[in-house]
């Protein structure tokens, strides 16, 4: 008794895919060529007539011909026919999906990381700005001063680079209250993709 004649295998099925476009261009090609050999040429109008018969029947012997392909091909160690049973539309939006949301936890992770870096220099710079606010206002002015007229007194100049630190601050600040708001939101997404991929990845051959 013979043995079953093995499959083609195929990593992923955007291989076969490109496989099927390139077949289909090769026969458009070669019909195209056939035409261009006719009365008046490729945009002649007997070519224009051959032609909407030759795609029909071109069309339908390819789609048998892929069909009884498909027995013959193995996509990512599963039979093609029940690899398209179990993933046909849902396969392609989910792996998009599920690249998005890892491309977007990166991303985020990333950003919390240089936010953490650059943290410490803006409250350092705060806490040098206030301290010497603070030694500026324990200040006490000497007798020849105190005879000077109160309104003569000029109000204390903000230390240097006071605008920076204060925007730094507030930035800080509202970066802190935005990941407080957001990270419950992105735990639960990459938590469901999580579950969703280990429920593909122990979907049955």
């Amino acid at each position: 008794m013979s043995e079953p004649l093995s499959r083609i295998a195929v990593d992923h099925e955007r291989d076969w895919i490109r496989v099927q476009k390139n077949v289909a261009k090769a026969i458009t090609d070669s019909m195209e060529a056939r035409l261009a050999t006719m009365p008046g040429g490729k945009d002649g109008e007997a070519a224009r007539v051959m032609r909407i018969e030759l795609e029909e029947r071109l069309g339908k012997i390819q789609e048998r011909m892929w069909h009884m392909a498909k027995y013959n091909i193995q996509v990512n160690g599963q039979n093609y026919e029940d690899y398209v049973q179990a993933t046909e539309g849902f396969d392609e939006v989910l792996d998009r999906k599920i690249w998005g949301l890892n491309t977007e936890r990166v991303e985020h992770e990333t950003r919390i990381a240089e936010r953490r870096k650059r943290m410490p220099d803006a409250i350092y710079q705060m806490e040098e700005d206030l301290e010497g606010r603070r030694e500026e206002a324990e200040w006490l002015p000497d007798e020849q001063e105190e005879e000077t007229d109160a309104s003569n007194a000029q109000e204390l100049p903000k230390p240097e680079r006071y605008e920076e630190v204060r925007e730094t601050f507030e930035i800080a600040a509202a970066n802190l209250a935005e990941v407080a708001r957001s990270a419950p939101i992105q735990l639960q997404r990459a938590q469901r993709a999580q579950t969703v991929q280990e429920e593909i990845t122990n979907m049955p051959p």
